[in-house]
């Protein structure tokens, strides 16, 4: 099994350096021009950031006053877990 899958991660070595590879020659020439690009670029541009306050605000069931309050559940070590049909069992 160890070999089997060494020999999958391999080809998926092999499979990912073609994808590499082929991404390398579709977008290489303009990705080497882009700083070219920008040096030749003679404007400029302005960026105006905004920010936007976020207040928490309470969750939907405290919004719901109609709904009643559940009860806390206590289980005691001596409660336990009770399993469907282990009296039948015993």
């Amino acid at each position: 099994m160890t070999a089997f899958a060494a020999c999958l991660f391999a080809f998926a070595a092999l499979i990912s350096a073609g994808i590499i590879a082929a991404s390398w020659r579709r977008h290489g020439k303009r990705a080497l021009s882009l700083r070219g690009e920008l040096k030749a670029c003679p404007g400029e541009m302005a960026i105006n950031w905004k920010s936007i306050e976020r207040r928490r605000y309470p969750g939907p069931f405290a919004l719901r006053m109609d709904r009643a309050v559940r009860p806390v559940r206590q289980n005691t070590p001596a409660q336990g877990l009770e399993w469907p049909g282990l009296a039948l069992a015993a």
